[in-house]
């Protein structure tokens, strides 16, 4: 930036600007003088601007168009309203018509996969006081039946001398 030249390169010529004015007029006078014809090219016809706007005022009269009248579709548009006020109450009824479910519409299934899935926190004796006894059997307890050899061999595994039990070995039941 201080290498820059602080003097003005740019210099106009002695007088340029005296006459300047004068120069420019009388140059934009000969062309005009030479580019413009001597008769306007434009002609407005006569009586012109009395009838116009007549001309103008007919054009833009709108005329009458058709007109359609609904009246004869008014029945229809009742026919179909009612016929949705119908089919609406159809279905709202049908809705709201379910049954409310009861304990006795459950499965016996259900109730136990219920028990067994959710973590009731309920002990033993809590839940031998809501089930009959009376009604229960040894085999509702068990999932599978158990075969005579596989007690005798729990009875082998398990207890030391099966004297003590009194049972033959060899005896079938």
């Amino acid at each position: 930036m201080k290498n820059i030249s602080k003097k003005n390169s740019f210099k106009t010529p002695p007088g340029y600007f005296e006459g300047l004015s004068d120069q420019i007029l009388s140059k934009l006078q000969e062309e005009d003088a030479e580019g413009l014809p001597e008769m306007e090219g434009f002609a407005v016809p006569d009586d012109y601007f009395d009838k116009v706007e007549k001309d103008i005022l007919t054009k833009t009269v709108q005329k009458e168009g058709r007109v359609i009248k609904l009246r004869p579709y008014k029945s229809y548009f009742y026919a179909a309203a009612a016929i949705a006020v119908l089919f609406v109450l159809v279905i709202g009824i049908e809705w709201n018509n379910t049954q409310a479910l009861s304990f006795d519409d459950l499965a016996a299934a259900d109730i136990t996969s219920y028990i067994e899935s959710e973590d009731l926190e309920l002990s033993s004796s809590e839940i031998a006081e809501v089930v009959p006894l009376a009604s229960l059997e040894l085999d509702d307890f068990m999932d599978s039946s158990v075969d005579n050899e596989q007690i005798m061999d729990y009875l082998e595994e398990t207890i030391d001398d099966l004297d003590e039990l009194n049972i033959d070995l060899d005896e079938e039941f």
